[in-house]
């Protein structure tokens, strides 16, 4: 989705950098993935809007996610507040067809937002699910031996029931992190109405949203474009141009065009995913 950041403006112009999330929101990958996650290249652009040598006005953010992995959608949030207080710019948000979970935690550092009648956001929660193969095990006549040292080492281990100490444990963990979603939030939009409800991991439509201050104002990516001129001090773009992303190859195409063939662990890495989630 992103490719190596390009620069286009002139310094006698406003510059209005343009930030696409889209996907679900996860730590770098390992191997060959290192720099080529979504994720990591959305770090990379923040932490270039830090670089005070080149000029910048405001920031505008399109969101299309359904969330992620927690850790990684706190530090994009956190990296986007940091850019936000340290440029002093005006950074506006416009959610697209779903903006849930580690995407609302990112959009709530927003000054503005925006959203469709038809969005989907909110979500505030955290979730984690470890599958069970206790019982398929059994069938199959397939026994496991765990050879460990400390009595939480195989937490999670799917060969098993788990425990009833381990499940509060988990409940636990799950519960701070959910703790630190809800303060985030509230840090940067204390006066969030219904708490209880909107805390407490459901989805909410666009009008609810609103209602409850999650989101600011109904409309779409150019209705937030257009509030983010004003806020810029423009009544129109003549006078801004842009810092934006170059969209890179695809996988496939890559491949077509002479690259190597992934590992066995650069597949595996891609398929798996046991980090807990905010949703």
């Amino acid at each position: 989705m992103f490719g190596k950041i390009k620069k286009l403006w002139k310094k006698e112009k406003k510059v209005m950098a343009i930030l696409n999330i889209e996907g679900p929101i996860s730590a770098a990958g390992e191997g060959r993935f290192r720099k080529e996650g979504e994720t990591q290249e959305i770090l990379d652009f923040l932490y270039a809007l830090l670089d005070k040598d080149e000029r910048l006005d405001g920031l505008l953010i399109r969101m299309n996610t359904p969330g992620g992995a927690a850790a990684a959608s706190e530090e994009v949030a956190l990296l986007l507040d940091r850019v936000k207080k340290e440029r002093k710019i005006p950074v506006v948000v416009t959610m697209a067809d779903v903006c849930c979970s580690g995407g609302y935690m990112i959009a709530c550092v927003a000054d503005t937002i925006f959203a469709t009648r038809g969005t989907m956001t909110g979500s505030i929660g955290c979730i984690m699910q470890i599958p069970n193969f206790e019982g398929l095990s059994k069938k199959l006549g397939v026994t496991y031996v765990t050879i460990k040292a400390g009595k939480m080492k195989d937490i999670g281990n799917p060969s098993r029931e788990m425990t009833t100490e381990e499940k509060e444990y988990l409940n636990g963990f799950a519960r701070e992190t959910h703790n630190i979603f809800r303060n985030l939030v509230l840090t940067h939009r204390p006066d969030i109405k219904n708490q209880d409800e909107m805390f407490d991991g459901r989805p909410v439509g666009a009008v609810q949203a609103r209602e409850n201050g999650l989101i600011d104002e109904f409309g779409g990516y150019y209705d937030a474009y257009d509030h983010l001129l004003h806020l810029m001090g423009e009544d129109n773009d003549k006078k801004v141009e842009f810092w934006q992303t170059e969209n890179k190859k695809g996988f496939l195409r890559r491949l077509l065009e002479g690259q190597s063939l992934l590992s066995g662990k650069d597949l595996l890495s891609m398929l798996t995913d046991s980090t807990i989630r905010i949703k």
